[in-house]
């Protein structure tokens, strides 16, 4: 996701996204009377006879309700229409539904947007740039290093192994291990947490006995996986994996299962309080240092009040997915919670 501009003074900020995530981050942000401006396909009929066609038209929906289909890649904003262009194409107060695809740039508009919101913003925008995931594809002629970032992948340099059939055994080997140290040292020089060593016969496995008989002290969690080539395709391949879906899933719950076990400790001793009016009393007592809310209920009214109050205040706002498993457990708590 990125910030094409935000003009504060009229509430309207236009992003560009990229990938699921950012429709996903959408769906948190827009409430309904909201304002969207994007471009959108809308059928035309010159006469009621006509069985018409598509027009590219630009829109302004006012917002009722979204839905993110992720089988489609698509959210749909859906609202009347309050402006559009080209006006000949336009019926106002109609319904239409935007469907927003990544690559797609929308404007939202709000009367006033609060920090948690646009911290929600920063932060996806800094998701897009941060590398995800390290992933070296590799046999026994090369290797190819890439990074998994919120936009896409970005590959780094091939490093080759330059064995030959037709060298000593003693000078095999001797190459051999460069490789294998060459490898690791980019492992080793990844700025990730987690990196897949992946590749379609046994050097793979190789490298990882190499690692373990060297004891090689390497601060990060390697992951060995199958991958048909060592081209770009094998990189795709690897990517597009189950395993690799719930990796980036569970690395991103992390913070989250940290936050609810610090809430879930406090408990007992009754410094964490959980429901709108308990923690707006919490807070209206200056007993709360960090608030936690589900994405599902920040267009409640009495959500935004309660936010609004904590901002006032400086409080830390941390908003979960309501969808995951940390979200699912603070819906049992009334989707709102405090921590002192």
């Amino acid at each position: 996701m990125h910030i094409v501009k935000f003009y504060h003074g009229e509430g309207v900020i236009r992003l560009k996204l990229d990938t699921l995530e950012d429709l996903w981050t959408v769906q948190r942000i827009v409430f309904p009377n909201d304002l969207v401006k994007s471009k959108s396909l809308r059928k035309f009929k010159a006469s009621e006879s006509d069985i018409g066609e598509l027009k590219e038209v630009v829109i302004t929906l006012r917002v009722e309700k979204t839905e993110l289909d992720k089988n489609a890649l698509r959210l749909r904003i859906m609202g009347k229409i309050v402006e559009g262009k080209p006006e000949q194409y336009i019926r106002l107060n109609s319904y239409h539904t935007l469907n927003i695809a990544p690559s797609d740039t929308l404007d939202i508009i709000k009367q006033s947007w609060p920090d948690y919101l646009l911290e929600v913003v920063k932060n996806a925008v800094g998701d897009t740039k941060k590398p995800k995931l390290g992933i070296i594809v590799v046999d026994d002629e090369k290797a190819l290093p890439a990074y998994l970032l919120g936009y896409g992948i970005e590959f780094r340099n091939e490093i080759y192994s330059n064995l030959s059939k037709r060298m000593t055994q003693k000078d095999f080997q001797e190459q051999q291990k460069k490789f294998y140290e060459n490898i690791v040292k980019t492992v080793k020089s990844m700025d990730v947490d987690t990196v897949i060593v992946a590749g379609p016969g046994f050097t793979k496995d190789d490298i990882r006995t190499y690692i373990e008989s060297k004891q090689e002290k390497i601060e990060k969690r390697i992951i060995y996986q199958q991958a048909s080539n060592t081209e770009r395709s094998g990189t795709y391949e690897i990517i597009r994996s189950p395993e690799v879906e719930n990796l980036l899933r569970s690395e991103h719950i992390r913070k989250e299962f940290a936050i609810m076990e610090e809430f879930l400790k406090g408990l007992s001793s009754g410094i964490s309080k959980y429901g709108i009016e308990n923690v707006k009393e919490a807070v209206e007592d200056y007993r709360v240092s960090i608030i936690i809310v589900n994405d599902s209920v920040l267009g409640d009214p009495a959500v935004q009040e309660l936010l609004a109050k904590a901002e006032s205040m400086h409080l830390k706002i941390e908003i979960f997915n309501s969808t995951d498993e940390v979200g699912t457990q603070l819906a049992s708590f009334k989707n709102v919670a405090s921590i002192s």
